[in-house]
């Protein structure tokens, strides 16, 4: 465990040290190029440090819990170092608790597990170059599921959940398999995700309706901002192929919905695996650092196979070329020459990207895995 964490430590220090010594202070010198969205973290922690309402006395396009988690890297001179050393904590709890937890099952598999997801692109990028709070976000949307199978509670699997979908939605994926799963204590379990909920919203609920709710129409209807992202669908909405997102949000549902009830009886980790690729095919607005999340799962889950970690590189690889693109074309908005070869090619990458994520489902749903056993 000691060497795993050094390892980890050194690996994000020296992309640490690349990014503020070097690459924002000769490459990244234009403030209509920023690639963060630092200015966004500190408005929001500001504020709570100065006693002010989330969505009501800021702009807050998220739910509550991450922009409490970003308060310390503020306290600490909201500077990029500040930041780049916060996102790189999370992602090395990460890294340690994928290997302690699945360590009890098999300690090679666990620690290669962990190895792999650290050395990702996706993983050294997101706390570092890209400076997104998906960083803190992984650690708490993969830890309720390790846990489980360390023998832990399974009160807690509902606990950290719930905390999970109000720091950033994507926890949302874990609650209906696990409830599927514990039909005979669902009550119970609801019981704790709806007290929770009630006690981290009805404060916003109360006191800033409209702010609050924006991210929820936002979330599950695809209204309020303009499509964004590095999805098929993005893309192709950029060369005026248009899908409405209430159509692929409706499909979406529908699709995770049919697993549900068509595979209700498969081991937990694939179920959740399973619909999180369905979110990734059909969810129109998909960021880069989403993707953390998907390799967070995959990973540990596959880790024998080989081939299957290898097609998870590529998909890194190539959604990675896919954001310098998007952000240099579609975002940023600072270049047009080149914008009709380029945009394209971000197209092809992100079909072959979703190619895998089709392989990898059917691959998924025919083979056993060394975390199919039940827990």
């Amino acid at each position: 465990m000691k060497k795993l964490v050094m390892l980890a430590v050194i690996t994000l220090s020296l992309l640490i040290s690349l990014d503020v010594f070097f690459i924002d202070k000769k490459v990244n010198t234009d403030p209509s190029t920023d690639h963060t969205d630092n200015r966004l973290y500190i408005e929001r922690a500001k504020t709570i440090l100065n006693g002010g309402l989330l969505y009501r006395d800021v702009v807050t396009k998220t739910p509550p819990l991450i922009n409490y988690l970003l308060v310390p890297p503020v306290l600490f001179g909201a500077s990029p170092l500040a930041f780049e050393i916060y996102f790189s904590f999370f992602i090395v709890l990460t890294v340690a608790a994928t290997y302690y937890f699945l360590s009890s099952m098999d300690k090679k598999l666990a620690r290669l597990a962990a190895m792999a997801f650290l050395f990702l692109p996706t993983t050294l990028a997101t706390p570092t170059l890209c400076r997104q709070d998906e960083s803190i976000v992984v650690f708490f949307f993969i830890l309720p599921l390790l846990m489980l199978y360390r023998g832990k509670g399974k009160i807690w699997y509902s606990f950290l959940s719930t905390i999970g979908v109000w720091i950033k939605m994507h926890s949302v994926f874990l609650l209906p398999p696990f409830l599927i799963k514990e039909r005979k204590d669902i009550v119970r379990h609801i019981g704790v995700i709806t007290f929770l909920s009630l006690i981290i919203a009805l404060p916003f609920l109360i006191l800033a309706f409209d702010g609050f709710t924006w991210f929820l129409k936002f979330y599950l209807l695809g209204k309020g901002e303009e499509l964004q992202g590095i999805s098929l669908w993005r893309l192709l909405d950029a060369i005026n192929l248009t899908i409405p997102s209430l159509v692929l949000i409706s499909l979406m549902g529908v699709a995770i919905l049919a697993i549900y009830i068509k595979f209700h009886h498969m081991p937990l980790w694939k179920l959740v695996l399973l619909t999180l690729i369905i979110y990734f095919l059909l969810y129109p607005k998909i960021h880069y650092e989403y993707f953390l999340m998907f390799f967070a799962l995959s990973i540990p889950y596959m880790i024998e196979k080989k081939r299957h970690i290898m097609l998870l590189y590529s998909m890194s690889i190539l959604s990675s070329a896919v954001l310098l693109i998007e952000q240099r074309y579609l975002d940023w908005g600072v270049m047009t020459e080149g914008k009709w070869f380029f945009v394209p090619l971000a197209i092809l990458a992100m079909i072959a990207v979703d190619m895998v994520l089709i392989y990898l489902f059917h691959h998924i749903l025919k083979e056993k895995f060394w975390l199919d056993e039940e827990i």
